[in-house]
């Protein structure tokens, strides 16, 4: 299962010996498990639940520019939280495969349609749903590697690394410094190799040093006049994305890069930089309108290139200008920038809930903040926590991102804590990919109901977490109405929705719930988690907790792109009855939780309880079965 009895609870106390770790880990039935040792969270006096705001109002779509970009989406009001409920119209079709290999094909099942096009956040690729590292302090290829052997080699996953600025012979040439970089390719196909995505920084400024400058002046291919504007890395004119010739001569440039083999782009904020409102070939527009078809540009020519590339932009963040992309063309939203210490982490969490209000889909984290203080050891490992419950985990920032940000840099309780987190992150993907299709269909984000006040959040709509800002082991947690929620460090504990508690949160241990009758898909590769051990890699593991009749439709990614196929899964507590209907063959591990041994399992290729855990193992290869546990006892 998710969690752990507090019975089988698995003990990691980490002491340091002679400069060494010396980990001692008591026996936790199925495998490893969780980096805490302590019991359950004590129950508080009940109190009030949350309630859900409105989710705010989508803003008028842009004009459609002259080079043929399609008009920006508006973004969301910010008033309300995210809704739970679809949006209306029929729910999607389970059955066959949606989309070619690494398409995008979203048609809707029958019953009703979903939101016009070009209003909801678009399909992001599995892979990107796996933890991100980067660095932005030596930036060489010599300390990209390093980074990410750093990582891997103490067995913390990493799916993607972002290569920073400088990078670029000048900005913004899109021509490698070999004298940083060198053989650029080579690293790209090693860093893929090794299962690692590589994601470019960029803006679209071109500098006075760069050998274009002179010939975007002359054509004409700059916004304001082609005039010079300052910005952070220097002095230039900024690329008019409504000019078709200057979109053309730009997506040139950008097809370089992504021959390269690249997989995406960081998309900075240099139109800040330019005024409001900004002179463009399609008229006079604001900044914001402008940005919007900045990032609409970057994203449809990235993945007519590369159907599985991505545009990290930022969504919304305060303290940089506010809404940064068309809500539709953001594939991944991080919110930099901010401090690394524990205020950070609140004002990140204000950045990250309101992009979620806004209708943005994959809001996440910058682990460690980017500037200002560097992370403490206990600020970076709350951040990663706090990122690991969020679609995106990234780790990096100039201020230590070579010391500070690395959990290694701390001691080996931080290196245990931060990969436990990181792999639970990384098992999550599909999860979290499938709630994102869910957003790209019915243009609710995948974090729900954020309510600031309270610092919590439903992580689609069957995790829930609390989030902790402060240098605290506690926390006040309100537990969302309509549902029971289960301790994921303890499922023997269930909370009651509209309760709140007092809850323990030693450093090693978060806040995380599972609401009762959940399914959760899960990536499991290693026993790190305890949610299954090596067998368990090349399995779909679906973690059930059953409560009455549940049911759950689950997006299940084919590959690590954006294709996808629907697989219906329904559970009877009563029956003991689970089953799966969906287009595609596939080996499924089910982790079925029951108060009490089954008398058999019937359905199965084969099947196992474990007494500790109070969990059925039950192993089928399949499109559409159904698996019977006899005597199953769920939660009440």
């Amino acid at each position: 299962m998710i969690g752990v009895t507090a019975a089988t609870e698995r003990r990691v106390v980490v002491r340091l010996f002679a400069g060494a770790a010396l980990l001692l880990a008591g026996c936790a039935g199925s495998g490893a498990a969780r980096p805490d040792a302590s019991s359950g969270g004590g129950g508080g006096a009940p109190g009030s639940g949350a309630a859900s705001g409105t989710g705010g109002s989508s803003g008028a779509a842009g004009s459609a520019g002259a080079s043929g970009t399609g008009g920006a989406g508006g973004a969301g009001g910010v008033g309300g939280a995210a809704g739970q409920g679809p949006a209306s119209g029929g729910a999607t079709g389970s059955g066959g495969a949606r989309g070619v290999d690494g398409g995008t094909g979203t048609d809707a099942g029958a019953g009703g349609s979903g939101p016009p096009p070009g209003t909801t956040p678009p399909l992001t690729p599995r892979w990107a749903f796996e933890p991100w590292a980067w660095e932005d302090n030596t930036n060489t290829r010599q300390s990209t590697e390093s980074l990410i052997s750093g990582y891997l080699s103490r067995q913390i996953p990493v799916g993607a690394v972002i290569v920073d600025s400088p990078w670029e012979t000048a900005y913004n040439t899109l021509a490698w410094d070999t004298t940083r970089y060198p053989s650029p390719q080579a690293m790209i196909s090693g860093l893929h190799a090794q299962g690692v995505k590589v994601v470019m920084w960029l803006v679209a400024f071109v500098d006075t040093d760069a050998p274009q400058y002179a010939m975007v002046k002359q054509q004409g291919y700059g916004i304001n006049g082609s005039a010079d504007a300052t910005w952070w890395k220097g002095t230039g004119i900024h690329v008019d994305i409504t000019n078709p010739a200057a979109t053309t001569w730009w997506n040139s440039l950008l097809g370089g890069v992504l021959a390269d083999g690249i997989d995406g782009w960081k998309l900075d904020r240099g139109a800040d930089y330019v005024g409001d409102p900004i002179r463009t070939m399609a008229g006079s527009m604001s900044a914001l309108d402008f940005k919007k078809r900045l990032s609409a540009d970057f994203f449809d020519y990235t993945v007519s290139k590369n159907p599985n590339g991505i545009v990290l932009v930022r969504p919304y963040a305060a303290m940089q200008s506010g809404v940064g992309s068309d809500l539709s063309k953001c594939s991944m939203g991080w919110v930099g920038d901010h401090d690394g210490g524990f205020a950070g982490i609140a004002t990140q969490m204000n950045d990250v809930y309101t992009s979620a209000q806004m209708g943005f889909g994959a809001p996440g984290v910058e682990v460690g903040g980017y500037f200002m203080n560097a992370p403490t050891k206990n600020s970076l490992i709350r951040y990663a926590e706090f990122g690991a419950l969020t679609p995106l985990m990234e780790n990096g920032g100039s201020n230590g991102g070579l010391t500070q940000h690395l959990p290694w840099f701390w001691d080996a309780e931080t290196v245990t804590i931060y990969q436990y987190f990181a792999t639970l992150h990384s098992e999550l993907g599909s999860y979290n990919f499938s709630y994102g299709v869910d957003a790209h269909l019915t243009g609710t984000s995948i974090i729900r109901a954020p309510d600031k006040t309270r610092t919590q959040h439903l992580l689609g709509d069957q995790l829930f977490t609390s989030i902790i800002t402060t240098d605290v082991t506690t926390k006040m947690v309100s537990f969302p109405a309509g549902s029971s929620w289960i301790d994921y460090w303890n499922e023997d504990m269930v909370y009651a929705g509209g309760s709140s508690v007092t809850y323990s949160a030693p450093l090693a241990r978060y806040p995380l719930f599972i609401k009762t009758g959940a399914v959760i898909p899960l990536d499991v590769k290693t026993a790190v988690t305890g949610h299954g051990d090596a067998t368990s890699a090349g399995k779909v593991t679906l973690s059930i907790y059953p409560q009455g009749r549940s049911a759950f439709t689950f997006h299940r990614p084919l590959g690590e792109g954006t294709s996808y196929t629907d697989v219906a899964i329904g559970v009877d507590a009563a029956s003991g009855t689970i089953t799966v209907t969906g287009g595609a063959v596939a080996s499924y591990r089910l982790r079925v939780k029951s108060l009490q041994a089954p008398t058999a399992v019937t359905g199965a290729d084969s099947w196992s309880y474990d007494a500790a855990s109070k969990t059925v193992v039950a192993d089928k290869q399949g499109s559409t079965f159904t698996v019977v546990v006899g005597g199953l006892k769920g939660y009440p």
